[in-house]
């Protein structure tokens, strides 16, 4: 239909780092709710624009492959996880907040099923491999300038990857599991950077 895209006018230089606007956030919200409730294998273009109550042709506007549209999503969800981490540029926030913000995400079902998800992708994608790759290391940038000092680095990686065994073994046992591992390698975590500080 002529005329049926009225932000024709305004298309930005290119769809992924346009002007953001109602129609893009919508399609990125929605985008965020299809990984969660379906997963990346069912992660389609058609779908999220359907969740997104878009045709078609709007979500390409912005996102012209899947590949697109998974990038911005991932990005949309390692920013809203790296924001409990911490300011971006070297200003500090508590190791305990910073590490309770991850304990809670690698808790919560729906964030460790889509990153399983992605994990499994990229696997065969790798497209998707250095999209998870990018978010992997925002994360560890966040949780590095956290845990300052020397080392940070390296503490942050073994924080990471101590934090995603626990949200893997959350994952498989719950709800049968009775113990609250969150707490207890929390506080594990914790009692490393106190010793680390002293």
């Amino acid at each position: 239909m002529k005329g049926a895209m009225p932000h024709a006018r305004s298309k930005p230089s290119t769809p992924l780092t346009g002007a953001p606007g109602p129609v893009r956030e919508r399609i990125l919200e929605a985008a965020l709710a299809v990984l969660r409730e379906h997963g990346i294998q069912r992660f389609t273009q058609v779908r999220v624009a359907r969740r997104a109550g878009v045709r078609q042709s709007h979500l390409t506007y912005y996102f012209p492959s899947r590949t697109d549209l998974l990038d911005a999503t991932a990005a949309r969800f390692v920013a809203a996880l790296a924001d409990g981490l911490g300011p971006a540029a070297g200003e500090e926030v508590g190791v305990r907040t910073a590490l309770a913000h991850l304990a809670k995400a690698v808790a919560d079902r729906e964030h460790m099923r889509m990153f399983l998800g992605m994990i499994v992708e990229a696997d065969r994608d790798h497209a998707v491999r250095a999209i998870l790759l990018r978010s992997t290391e925002q994360m560890e940038a966040r949780l590095a300038g956290a845990l300052g000092g020397p080392g940070r680095w390296a503490r942050a990686r073994a924080t990471l990857a101590a934090m995603w065994g626990l949200g893997l073994y959350l994952f498989v046992t719950r709800p049968e599991s009775r113990d609250d591992p969150t707490r207890i390698m929390l506080a594990w975590l914790e009692a490393g950077e106190k010793e680390r500080s002293s």
